[in-house]
């Protein structure tokens, strides 16, 4: 993931997920006859908007094709249904907190943290320590009012196929995954003259949409499980990905910014610093732990099958359509936005000292999760009777 992530910044652009998804509700809303165009939040932008010229876009839909490959290639996709009320509630809410989150940061966990640290913004780690946050308040809500009370009923059985019906199973989902992937062909060549780049943003979307899918790599859980399970292997992942990612990032900012900073285009990385990240982060902690999936969680579970994910997607694009007005504010308010970024190399004397801190900071986080993760199995071991 942490790689095809690098891959796809050198050649197209950072990994992002929300930019395009308030404009696919609003392009919703045009359909329904509701010319959402007018409106401040969209202001026009509906109207320039070309599916095969937006990088997050085609990953988003890369992603979602990609866990469903993964799932087809193993014969194991189905249709997962809501098996309870709380399940839509907590899909409604966490997905609208979700947006909101990402509208504040502005981005999500992908491009406010998982492409903004590689890349040495600051923004990025105080995304980081916030979700954390977020996560640990989510996970106090889940349980207390969302997950659903303990039965004790006897589960109807599940259907048990014959060895002929799971190979017609296997060859049948194999086929359809080999026959999506051929699809993928298609699109790169169509597109090709219209936009040379599509196709390759399509297929590292798919790579990474099968990398998380296959490794069952999830983010909400490396924010969620070390204060709900005590289990830190996810958030141990997470920082793995995050240092591979920063040496990726290291190398190509050398390659495009050279040593000497001091002639640092104005676009330099850095997200804009404000009280505005804390809150956004914070509220987006709590959305996605309450869904049970993150931004690129929810587009993985639908290529699953997650009939859940589907509701949450909806409220997430709702929830950063709705929460448009209040990031206007924030960005007039000095005192919660300040408009400016800080990027670590121009603080710490150049990219190589800043790669070098970087990483020993992640080694830090990671044997600190260890640790915790350790002494949380004991304490549970010393339980036992």
């Amino acid at each position: 993931m942490a790689i095809l992530a690098v891959m796809l910044a050198t050649f197209a652009g950072a990994w992002g997920i929300f930019g395009p998804l308030p404009i696919w509700g609003g392009k919703f809303l045009t359909l329904i006859g509701i010319n959402a165009d007018k409106w401040p939040v969209f202001n026009g932008s509906l109207a320039k908007y070309h599916f095969v010229n937006n990088q997050a876009s085609i990953t988003n839909v890369a992603l979602t094709f990609g866990a469903l490959i993964s799932c087809l290639l193993s014969a194991q996709w189905k249709i997962r249904g809501i098996k309870s009320s709380r399940q839509v509630w907590a899909a409604v809410l966490g997905g609208f907190l979700m947006g909101i989150g990402a509208r504040i940061n502005p981005g999500c966990n992908i491009g406010a943290m998982f492409s903004s640290i590689p890349a040495m913004s600051l923004s990025g780690w105080i995304f980081l320590v916030f979700v954390f946050l977020g996560a640990a308040v989510g996970g106090k809500i889940l349980t207390r009012w969302f997950l659903p009370p303990v039965s004790h009923e006897r589960r109807a059985g599940r259907k048990i196929l014959s060895a002929a019906e799971r190979q017609r199973n296997q060859r049948i989902q194999i086929t359809v995954a080999l026959v999506l992937l051929a699809a993928g062909i298609v699109f790169a060549l169509l597109t090709k003259k219209e936009a040379p780049a599509a196709g390759f943003m399509l297929f590292i979307g798919l790579g990474i949409g099968y990398a998380i899918q296959h490794s069952r790599f999830c983010f909400t859980a490396a924010y969620r499980d070390p204060v709900l399970t005590g289990s830190a292997k996810v958030s141990k992942a997470l920082v793995v990905a995050l240092a591979v990612s920063t040496i990726g990032f290291g190398g190509l900012h050398l390659a495009r910014y050279g040593v000497d900073l001091s002639k640092l285009p104005e676009t330099a990385p850095g997200g804009p610093i404000g009280l505005h990240l804390v809150f956004g982060a914070f509220i987006f902690g709590i959305g996605a732990v309450l869904a049970g999936c993150c931004a690129s969680g929810t587009f993985i579970r639908i290529g699953e099958g997650y009939v859940q994910s589907l509701i949450t997607l909806v409220f997430f694009i709702a929830g950063g359509i709705a929460s448009a007005p209040l990031m206007t504010v924030i960005t007039k308010t000095p005192a919660l936005y300040s408009g400016k970024g800080l990027y670590l190399p121009k603080l710490l004397g150049g990219i190589g000292p800043a790669m070098l801190v970087q990483l020993l900071v992640l080694l830090l986080l990671w044997i600190v999760l260890d640790r915790w993760e350790r002494h949380k199995i004991a304490s549970f071991g010393s339980l036992k009777p």
